[in-house]
């Protein structure tokens, strides 16, 4: 079959080698095979003078060259499980961002002896109002307008630290903002079509949230329980803890049906999930005391819980990649040599 060569007035252009770049994202065989034909299908597209593919077909192709790399692993189960890890990390984000907005950040200024940033403990409370609005955005406008809010979210909650230190303001400690960021990040997969059930989760992710801090301020001599951001290493271990046992509860319902999807969000979700550990992860391995631990200690126990999940999902796509490449292996040496049909095959499929 003839392929489609790119477009005569944009052959050897910046924009052609630009595309070309991206192919990358596929596998060696399919960008060999096939990557003529993509390439021109996009040049076809731009209007003239464009030197730079757009944002969205840059996306596509490299959400397109993932999925193909995963078919090859027989892992296409990690690019379905993508929009369920991002849906338990946006409702994790907003009842944590719920609670901390109302428990530490709007506490009374006497109570934590800190010089407060406005009407405000420290510069957290913009982050925390803002993954409030992503999860009202996720409710009301799913799809591009919450994947767009999401990435306002991530941007702000990353831009803040600097912003802090530039204006003299206190901020949330990074034990804090490490997870946000790594929570954050998977929010950017939200699905274009959610169920109505999952439209409602962030209202009742807030909800929860608003609870579990009005249930602690009314406890008997409850009133200074987690106030600071320095007293909230124990809960945010526990949301942690509590993220992953659901996720994993899911995958493992799904797994009884032959669906892999929930055991991948799992994995996907376990950085994450470790991240909200890690002030307690510090004390553990390096002997700081609680609410304490240097921002430095703080820094490599992450990174060794990054390294963690990286490794934990890298052994999982190697094991299931080999066992792939098993069964299809035993599914060629089977197949009959002349019309290629299985043995015990019938005509019923």
């Amino acid at each position: 079959m003839n392929q489609p060569n790119p477009a005569p007035e944009q052959a050897g252009s910046p924009l052609e080698s630009r595309y070309r770049r991206l192919l990358r994202a596929y596998p060696g065989d399919y960008q060999a095979e096939r990557g003529d034909e993509i390439v021109g299908t996009y040049l076809d597209t731009v209007g003239p003078g464009r030197r730079w593919p757009s944002p969205h077909d840059a996306l596509d192709l490299l959400a397109a060259g993932l999925r193909e790399r995963l078919r090859g692993y027989g892992a296409l189960g990690l690019a379905a499980a993508l929009p369920l890890a991002a849906t338990a990390a946006l409702n994790t984000l907003v009842a944590l961002a719920a609670f901390l907005l109302l428990r530490v950040e709007l506490n009374d200024p006497r109570v934590t002896g800190l010089d407060p940033a406005g009407p405000f403990q420290t510069l957290g409370a913009v982050i925390w109002l803002g993954w409030l609005v992503v999860g009202l955005t996720a409710t009301a406008l799913p799809g591009s307008w919450a994947r767009t809010a999401a990435i306002g979210g991530l941007l702000l909650t990353v831009a803040l630290p600097l912003v802090a230190a530039l204006i003299g303001q206190p901020r949330p400690p990074l034990s804090v903002l490490l997870p946000t960021i790594a929570l954050g990040l998977a929010t950017l997969a939200l699905t274009s079509h959610p169920s109505w059930i999952a439209r409602g989760l962030p209202l009742l992710a807030a909800g929860s949230g608003t609870a579990v801090s009005a249930a602690f301020s009314s406890a008997e001599n409850g009133g200074n329980w987690f106030v600071f951001y320095s007293s909230t290493p124990e809960l945010l271990a526990m949301a942690g803890g509590l993220l992953f046992a659901l996720v994993l509860l899911v995958g493992l319902g799904r797994a009884l049906r032959a669906d892999d999807t929930g055991l991948w969000a799992t994995l996907l979700l376990t950085t994450p999930a470790g991240l909200l550990g890690t002030d307690q992860l510090s004390q553990a391995i390096w002997g700081t005391s609680g609410g304490h631990t240097p921002a430095g200690l703080v820094v490599t126990t992450g990174s060794l819980i990054l390294l963690a999940g990286a490794a934990l999902l890298t052994v999982a796509l190697t094991c299931q990649a080999a066992r792939h490449r098993t069964v299809r292996r035993r599914v060629l040496d089977n197949a009959c040599g002349t019309c290629g049909d299985q043995p015990g095959a019938t005509a019923e499929g």
